[in-house]
């Protein structure tokens, strides 16, 4: 477990300064901002000298984006009107806001006579200041920056450029550029200011009745959408060679031919009945440890006889001591130990058949796609709450899950600092220091959410509208924002409070726009609309990719290393991490890895750069990720589950403690690193021998090559889990 300590605070991108010459909204090109302006102009007429410029001098923070076309639209030049008597500022094409028009409206509301004396004082200043600087505005009027500021119509500063820089803890941020102007006509300045996301705004299309002259807005949708099922997959799928990209949710099935059922394959160690497969029986010494690829029959036969859905399994993942997996039904069925609600279900039976209900998968309680089951308030078959899962997340001991509405619930427990077991934000009636069927999370009831991610002890959940939320363990700033132990005290008044968590689900601050979240053993992670990723959580052997040496990212921070601008626009689509040790999947089929070089984690080869002054006794940190390389495609793999440049494309990841598992397009598995317990599918030469693998390494499916096509894999440390398809091609 990563040990206590101090953290600083975390990095944040430096926003860069802009002495840029303002534009004015499109929006503001009304009669009334027109006979402002003209009373402006009059009256500095009225004292002998025309304002030549208005300059406003404020940092703005801009979007990075891997798109082509927005980086078009970002540069692209303000279009600018006939001259007109001594007027200045050209108006920029940006759409109108709620803010825009809120401006617009105050300005309305000032009396003439502040605004005649603001342009007095306007005067004043242009008059007051050295030809040097009155020749300097005159040229950033033309269009041309004075200091570092983009010119209209080039290219803005990329992410790289921004993100490069970071802030150590105790740095202050940069003020403002302030104007040399008088107080009153800075605030003019300033009003006219058109904020920078009113500039990235949609403009309003005009109506037949003249929609856009009265302001009106296309209303614009969430920025995620909830999950949907994971279809079952074809034949075809597979000869196409996206079988796992449907599999992941990633692209759409063709649809055509019969569904080939996606079956369970487990490995490693069950003795805690990981597997579901059945208690231990004597006579078979090793049902429960596996050092490769084995089938479970029972699920198989369930799916055989239509019980698990159309398609078989649609998702599995591997918990700390247990298992979950969706069928075709939308189902949540879970295996393994249950110390305390981990698995979403009761035993009730007698002690005799305690082993039967927990090494064979069962649906967790409370919650149905067909609004049937067992009520966990009586354990008998009742009504129950309607809900189709589509995803699922386990940390070591806490579930949680998502429908295809985008509804959370959540059941199991946490561990705080001090080992001990806790799930609510209160010990009030009510609220469980355990919870042993799903619920929905207070604060979070309304809320619908993409995604949801969990690491050891804490989880991620992602909403429709991009906003990020954590809760859990915090030792190791895992949740990428501070905890309040005051409050936390003042809710347990029957019970000590436990410590350094934070179990109510709460925003994570300093992200934007967020399009997906995972988590690492204690990381976060979180990819942002432009292709950004931002890291926090613990850092002792820089697995968090950012770059920082420190042992704890406290907030989020940016990873360059893994701009969009760095990969011809490909983004980070998935990350994952074990204990030192994170890897990044590019939408391009490429891995990246950072952290400690010890015992093959980085599935680099010896020499290879990265690591070339490592020793087997002396390992070395990677804090930048670096590329992975993987063999070349097996010859039964199909030409559209190759790379552009014909090599393995890599479309999932799932990450042990010390190794990780990456699972390639034509569905052949791989992992590096090492383990005891058999849980990389590599088995040891010899009994209790060495498992390790330095780079990826193909693992072994019964039968022949390409006889089995695996479609998802999870690993949660001790076993590993996978859903395949017979498909012989």
């Amino acid at each position: 477990m990563p040990t206590k300590g101090a953290a600083k605070a975390a990095t944040a991108a430096k926003p860069a300064k802009s002495t840029a010459p303002p534009t004015k909204s499109k929006a503001k090109s009304t009669a009334t901002t027109k006979a402002k302006a003209e009373e402006k102009v009059a009256a500095a007429a009225a004292n002998g000298k025309v304002k030549k410029t208005i300059t406003t001098s404020t940092t703005t923070v801009k979007k990075a984006t891997a798109s082509k076309e927005d980086v078009e639209a970002d540069s692209a030049p303000a279009e600018t009107p006939a001259p007109k008597a001594k007027k200045s500022a050209a108006p920029s094409k940006a759409a109108p806001s709620k803010a825009a028009a809120t401006k617009k409206s105050e300005k309305v509301e000032k009396p003439a006579k502040a605004q005649k004396s603001s342009a007095k004082a306007e005067k004043d200043a242009e008059k007051a200041k050295p030809k040097a600087t009155k020749a300097k505005v005159a040229k950033t009027a033309e269009g041309t920056s004075a200091t570092e500021a983009p010119k209209h119509g080039t290219k803005r500063p990329t992410e790289e450029d921004q993100e490069d820089g970071g802030m150590e803890e105790g740095e202050k941020k940069p003020d403002e550029v302030v104007s040399k102007k008088p107080a009153k006509a800075r605030k003019i300045d300033e009003e006219e200011e058109v904020d920078e996301l009113e500039k990235e705004a949609p403009r309003p299309k005009r109506g037949r009745r003249g929609a856009a002259a009265r302001g009106a807005v296309e209303p614009v949708g969430p920025l995620n959408s909830p999950p949907g099922p994971i279809p079952p997959v074809t034949l075809e799928d597979v000869k196409a060679g996206k079988a796992v990209e449907v599999t992941s949710g990633l692209v759409s099935s063709s649809g055509e031919g019969s569904a080939l059922p996606r079956k369970l394959f487990v490995w490693g160690s069950g003795d805690s009945g990981q597997f579901g497969v059945g208690p231990p029986e004597d006579d078979k010494p090793t049902k429960l440890n596996k050092p490769k690829p084995f089938g479970n029959k029972d699920i198989s036969v369930a799916i055989d006889d239509d019980e698990m859905g159309r398609g078989g399994l649609e998702a599995v993942i591997g918990g700390g001591m247990h298992s979950v997996i969706i069928d075709g039904n939308g189902r949540i069925l879970t295996s393994g130990a249950d110390d305390y609600g981990t698995l979403g279900r009761k035993h009730r039976g007698s002690a005799d058949d305690m082993d039967e209900c927990y090494y064979n998968f069962k649906p967790v309680e409370g919650l149905s796609p067909t609004g049937k089951g067992v009520d966990p308030k009586t354990g008998a078959e009742s009504d129950v709450e309607r809900y189709r899962a589509t995803r699922v997340a386990s940390a070591d001991a806490a579930g949680v899950a998502l429908d295809d509405q985008g509804r959370l619930r959540s059941w199991g427990y946490f561990k705080d600092g001090e080992g001990r077991v806790c799930f609510a934000d209160s010990d009030s009636e009510g609220h469980n220091k355990e919870q042993w069927y799903p619920i929905p999370l207070g604060g979070i009831e309304n809320e619908r959410f993409s995604q949801v991610s969990a690491g050891e002890n804490h989880i991620l959940a992602l909403s429709l509208d991009g906003k990020v939320y954590s809760w859990g363990l915090n030792n190791c700033s895992q949740l990428g924002r501070a905890s309040n132990p005051r409050k936390m005290s003042e809710a347990f008044t029957k019970s000590e409070p436990p410590k350094d968590v934070s179990l109510t689900p709460t925003v994570v601050n300093g992200l934007k726009e967020v399009t997906r979240v995972f988590c690492g053993l204690s990381n976060g992670f979180a990819v942002e609309k432009s292709g950004r990723v931002m890291a926090w959580g613990l850092n002792t052997k820089g697995q968090t990719g950012t770059g920082l040496k420190r042992d704890k990212v406290s907030v989020p921070s940016p990873v360059p290393a893994l701009s969009p601008t760095r990969h011809n626009g490909s983004q980070v689509v998935q990350i994952v991490g074990g204990n030192f040790h994170t890897a990044f999947l590019l939408s391009n089929g490429e891995v990246y890895i950072c952290g400690d070089s010890d015992e093959g984690k980085l599935g680099l080869p010896e020499g290879h750069e990265a690591i070339k002054e490592a020793t087997p006794t002396s390992p070395v940190v990677v804090r930048s990720p670096v590329k992975v390389e993987f063999p070349a495609p097996p010859p039964h793999a199909p030409e559209g589950s190759k790379t552009a440049s014909g090599g393995t494309k890599i479309v999932s990841l799932s990450a042990g403690m010390r190794f990780t598992l990456a699972l390639s397009a034509d569905g052949t598995l791989y992992s590096w690193g090492t383990t005891s317990d058999d849980a990389m599918g590599q088995p040891a030469d010899d009994e209790g021998g060495d498992q390790s693998k330095d780079v990826p390494t193909a693992v072994a499916m019964p039968g022949k090559l390409g006889a089995w096509s695996i479609l998802a894999a999870s690993t949660a440390g001790q076993h590993s889990l996978a859903l395949a398809v017979k498909a012989e091609l």
